[in-house]
Protein backbone atom coordinates (compact mmCIF):
# COMPACT_ATOMS: atom_id res chain seq x y z
CA UNK A 1 0.00 0.00 0.00
CA UNK A 2 1.18 3.68 -0.81
CA UNK A 3 1.42 6.12 1.56
CA UNK A 4 0.00 9.52 1.50
CA UNK A 5 2.78 12.87 1.85
CA UNK A 6 3.07 14.26 5.33
CA UNK A 7 0.65 11.75 6.62
CA UNK A 8 1.28 8.26 8.20
CA UNK A 9 -2.11 7.03 6.89
CA UNK A 10 -2.01 4.20 3.25
CA UNK A 11 -3.75 6.14 0.13
CA UNK A 12 -6.89 4.14 -0.19
CA UNK A 13 -7.76 5.56 -3.89
CA UNK A 14 -7.56 3.19 -6.73
CA UNK A 15 -5.34 3.95 -9.24
CA UNK A 16 -6.98 3.85 -12.58
CA UNK A 17 -4.99 5.14 -15.38
CA UNK A 18 -3.73 1.73 -16.25
CA UNK A 19 -7.47 0.72 -16.15
CA UNK A 20 -8.02 3.25 -18.75
CA UNK A 21 -4.78 2.61 -21.31
CA UNK A 22 -6.07 -0.84 -21.25
CA UNK A 23 -9.19 0.07 -21.94
CA UNK A 24 -8.43 2.36 -24.70
CA UNK A 25 -5.83 -0.01 -26.03
CA UNK A 26 -8.82 -2.59 -26.50
CA UNK A 27 -11.15 0.16 -28.22
CA UNK A 28 -7.96 0.96 -30.71
CA UNK A 29 -7.97 -2.82 -31.51
CA UNK A 30 -11.88 -3.13 -32.37
CA UNK A 31 -11.79 -0.34 -33.93
CA UNK A 32 -9.08 -1.28 -36.46
CA UNK A 33 -10.62 -5.01 -36.67
CA UNK A 34 -14.38 -4.59 -37.44
CA UNK A 35 -14.38 -3.33 -40.87
CA UNK A 36 -12.18 -6.65 -41.52
CA UNK A 37 -14.59 -8.53 -40.32
CA UNK A 38 -17.65 -7.44 -42.09
CA UNK A 39 -16.47 -8.45 -45.46
CA UNK A 40 -19.12 -11.65 -46.41
CA UNK A 41 -20.25 -13.28 -49.09
CA UNK A 42 -24.45 -14.05 -48.97
CA UNK A 43 -25.45 -17.68 -50.33
CA UNK A 44 -29.05 -19.23 -50.62
CA UNK A 45 -29.16 -22.94 -49.22
CA UNK A 46 -32.08 -24.82 -51.31
CA UNK A 47 -34.52 -26.52 -49.55
CA UNK A 48 -33.98 -30.25 -48.77
CA UNK A 49 -36.53 -32.38 -51.10
CA UNK A 50 -36.15 -35.77 -51.33
CA UNK A 51 -38.42 -36.78 -53.92
CA UNK A 52 -37.03 -34.46 -56.64
CA UNK A 53 -35.19 -36.77 -59.50
CA UNK A 54 -31.59 -35.07 -61.33
CA UNK A 55 -31.89 -34.11 -64.35
CA UNK A 56 -29.57 -36.38 -66.59
CA UNK A 57 -26.58 -35.04 -68.08
CA UNK A 58 -28.20 -35.12 -71.45
CA UNK A 59 -31.40 -33.63 -70.69
CA UNK A 60 -29.51 -30.29 -69.28
CA UNK A 61 -30.96 -27.53 -71.28
CA UNK A 62 -28.57 -25.82 -74.06
CA UNK A 63 -28.12 -22.11 -72.45
CA UNK A 64 -26.71 -23.82 -68.97
CA UNK A 65 -23.14 -23.27 -68.88
CA UNK A 66 -20.88 -26.12 -67.20
CA UNK A 67 -17.25 -24.92 -65.63
CA UNK A 68 -15.43 -28.50 -64.66
CA UNK A 69 -11.92 -27.85 -63.30
CA UNK A 70 -9.45 -30.43 -63.81
CA UNK A 71 -6.65 -31.92 -61.70
CA UNK A 72 -4.19 -31.07 -64.76
CA UNK A 73 -5.02 -27.59 -64.57
CA UNK A 74 -7.55 -27.41 -67.46
CA UNK A 75 -10.93 -26.63 -67.15
CA UNK A 76 -14.56 -28.03 -69.28
CA UNK A 77 -16.65 -25.62 -70.44
CA UNK A 78 -19.70 -27.40 -70.90
CA UNK A 79 -17.17 -30.66 -72.19
CA UNK A 80 -15.40 -28.91 -73.82
CA UNK A 81 -11.24 -28.92 -72.33
CA UNK A 82 -9.40 -25.64 -72.73
CA UNK A 83 -7.26 -23.64 -70.55
CA UNK A 84 -8.43 -21.60 -67.81
CA UNK A 85 -8.10 -18.15 -69.64
CA UNK A 86 -9.39 -19.28 -73.08
CA UNK A 87 -12.70 -20.17 -70.36
CA UNK A 88 -12.81 -16.94 -69.39
CA UNK A 89 -12.25 -15.44 -72.52
CA UNK A 90 -15.81 -17.56 -74.05
CA UNK A 91 -17.30 -16.93 -70.35
CA UNK A 92 -17.00 -12.99 -71.27
CA UNK A 93 -18.58 -12.96 -74.66
CA UNK A 94 -21.22 -15.66 -73.30
CA UNK A 95 -22.52 -13.63 -70.45
CA UNK A 96 -22.29 -10.05 -71.82
CA UNK A 97 -25.45 -9.20 -72.73
CA UNK A 98 -27.35 -11.88 -70.78
CA UNK A 99 -29.65 -10.62 -68.04
CA UNK A 100 -29.08 -14.42 -66.02
CA UNK A 101 -25.52 -14.76 -65.39
CA UNK A 102 -25.36 -18.01 -63.99
CA UNK A 103 -22.93 -20.63 -63.65
CA UNK A 104 -22.97 -24.16 -62.63
CA UNK A 105 -19.38 -25.59 -61.17
CA UNK A 106 -17.74 -28.75 -60.45
CA UNK A 107 -14.34 -29.54 -60.08
CA UNK A 108 -12.36 -33.11 -59.76
CA UNK A 109 -11.85 -34.90 -56.23
CA UNK A 110 -7.97 -34.60 -56.91
CA UNK A 111 -8.35 -30.54 -58.12
CA UNK A 112 -6.57 -28.03 -55.05
CA UNK A 113 -8.87 -25.47 -53.17
CA UNK A 114 -6.85 -22.82 -53.80
CA UNK A 115 -6.92 -23.79 -57.69
CA UNK A 116 -10.38 -23.82 -57.73
CA UNK A 117 -11.21 -20.59 -56.37
CA UNK A 118 -8.68 -19.36 -58.51
CA UNK A 119 -11.26 -20.40 -61.39
CA UNK A 120 -14.22 -19.60 -59.67
CA UNK A 121 -12.62 -15.80 -58.75
CA UNK A 122 -11.92 -15.97 -62.51
CA UNK A 123 -15.22 -16.93 -63.68
CA UNK A 124 -16.78 -13.57 -61.33
CA UNK A 125 -14.21 -11.30 -63.13
CA UNK A 126 -15.80 -12.66 -66.35
CA UNK A 127 -19.05 -11.41 -65.61
CA UNK A 128 -20.53 -14.67 -63.83
CA UNK A 129 -22.65 -13.03 -60.72
CA UNK A 130 -24.34 -16.22 -59.52
CA UNK A 131 -23.13 -19.70 -59.42
CA UNK A 132 -24.32 -23.15 -58.41
CA UNK A 133 -21.91 -25.64 -56.97
CA UNK A 134 -22.43 -29.13 -58.36
CA UNK A 135 -22.43 -32.41 -56.09
CA UNK A 136 -22.33 -35.26 -58.26
CA UNK A 137 -19.09 -36.87 -60.26
CA UNK A 138 -17.53 -34.22 -62.69
CA UNK A 139 -17.98 -35.49 -66.33
CA UNK A 140 -14.94 -35.91 -68.21
CA UNK A 141 -14.37 -34.89 -71.98
CA UNK A 142 -13.01 -37.79 -73.17
CA UNK A 143 -15.60 -40.47 -71.85
CA UNK A 144 -18.04 -38.21 -71.62
CA UNK A 145 -19.28 -40.41 -68.45
CA UNK A 146 -18.44 -39.30 -65.28
CA UNK A 147 -15.62 -39.57 -64.03
CA UNK A 148 -14.25 -42.55 -61.37
CA UNK A 149 -13.81 -42.03 -57.92
CA UNK A 150 -9.83 -42.33 -56.43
Amino acid sequence: MAMGLGSKRPVTDINVTPLIDVVLVLLIIFMVLTPLAEKQKFLRVPDFQPDVQPVPPDAVPPDQTVLTVLKNGHVLLNKQEMTVEDAMQRLHVAYDGRPSKVLFFNAEDAVKYDQAVRVLDAAHGSGVNTIGMMTDAPITAAAGVPAEPQ
